[in-house]
């Protein structure tokens, strides 16, 4: 059992949680839990306790203290219901600990491949989703596995795809009605990137959707050649879900090779976009492109924030996004239309962008062999 990783602790004493699909689409009613990646479906990351305020922030001290397994980056983002943690250690360890004492109540690390292959970003793990009492989370070696939310016991190991060609899974998988969705990472290693649905219950796999058109597909004509096959786009960090328009967000990462742009004339879509899908089929509603034939590895896989607001009078749904290429954008999330864009930190490599929001790119602003200063630097306006 020890060389597997599982370690079940009082196991029949434990609490764990019950989180039906309901209570993760009315998180906010709930605000003493944390039931999805970035706190609610519109992942707005904000919590409405106020326990803690200005007044006696100075005043907080640790109660307990939990030491994770491995050294390394932690990424991860707990998810907290019930009186459970439920957290990820780097490269991929799930763990559920008793939220008032930090005790480990089980813990799961699977067999993981010795010549793993990972280039492009550290061993690291973003956190699992949680639906009724099953607990999900992704691997370095490109594999999906569900958990008792009680015991730590695996319920279904499906492989995502084969890591030997690149594919790795980094990003916390997010859940819907009885869907979990989870991207992929492996722009750098000359994947074609897609986002898949699995069956909560049974694993099998429900739709997938590639981020990088194929043969026959709308857009492979925006690639030279056969250069969409390894066209990157990576998906590894968690999309948003609007439940009233049954449409997943979820950003796509940087073209490859990022940036030597030789082999891949046009704007090679769908990378650097936001695409806004069909929950129950995957198919692409409408896509932007923040950057098209981005050659500054400005992936657009920052989480996209849902709200509605007022736009010259007329009340819309949006989503909006701190990208990586320096400008915020807000869209219209029914249809994809550019609604505003414009620059949050300082940039040099365009002009600015057309009424559609596409950027009058500077081509001086390309890397060069000698060198090219531009602005962002090399790690964006925002990271993930």
């Amino acid at each position: 059992m020890q060389r597997f990783g599982l370690l079940l602790i009082c196991a029949a004493l434990s609490a764990y949680a019950q989180v039906p699909y309901q209570r993760i689409a009315g998180a906010d009613n709930n605000p003493g839990a944390w039931v999805t990646y970035s706190g609610n479906y519109q992942a707005q990351r904000y919590s409405q306790l106020d326990q803690i305020n200005r007044q006696n922030v100075t005043q907080l001290k640790p109660t307990w203290v939990y030491q994770m397994r491995n050294p390394g980056i932690v990424e991860t983002s707990p998810i907290v219901a019930d009186g459970v943690m439920y957290i990820t250690e780097p490269p991929s360890t799930a763990t559920a600990l008793d939220l008032h004492t930090g005790r480990p109540l089980w813990t799961y690390t699977p067999n993981i491949p010795q010549d793993v292959i990972i280039i492009g970003s550290p061993p690291v793990n973003r956190g699992v989703a949680i639906l009724d009492n099953t607990v999900f989370f992704g691997t370095v070696n490109c594999h999906l596995i569900a958990l008792d939310a009680k015991s730590g016991i695996v319920r279904w190991d499906v492989a995502v795809d084969d890591n030997k060609k690149g594919y790795y899974v980094t990003g916390a998988p997010l859940a819907i009605d009885r869907k979990i969705i989870v991207g992929v990472s492996g722009a750098e290693t000359g994947i074609r990137g897609f986002l898949d649905a699995y069956d909560a219950k049974t694993g099998k796999r429900v739709w997938r959707t590639w981020t990088v058109p194929g043969h026959g597909d709308a857009g492979v004509e925006s690639w030279g050649g056969t250069s969409f096959q390894h066209g990157g786009g990576s998906t590894w960090v968690t999309g948003s879900y609007d439940p009233d328009l049954h449409l997943v967000y979820w950003g796509t990462g940087n073209p490859a090779p990022d940036w030597n742009d030789d082999t891949r004339p046009g704007d090679n879509l769908y990378t650097c976009s936001l695409l806004a899908m069909d929950a129950d089929t995957g198919k692409i509603k409408w896509h932007f492109q923040f950057t098209p034939h981005d050659v500054h590895d400005w992936d657009a896989t920052q989480v996209p924030i849902l709200f509605d607001a007022d736009v010259k009078g007329r009340r819309r749904k949006v989503v909006s996004m701190a990208n990586r290429n320096g400008f915020y954008y807000v869209l219209d999330r029914q249809t994809g239309e550019f609604l505003a864009g414009a620059p949050y930190v300082k940039q040099t490599w365009t002009d600015g962008l057309d009424a559609k929001g596409r950027p009058f790119a500077r081509r001086d602003a390309d890397p060069k062999v000698e060198g090219t200063l531009v602005y962002p630097a090399i790690l964006g306006g925002a990271n993930w």
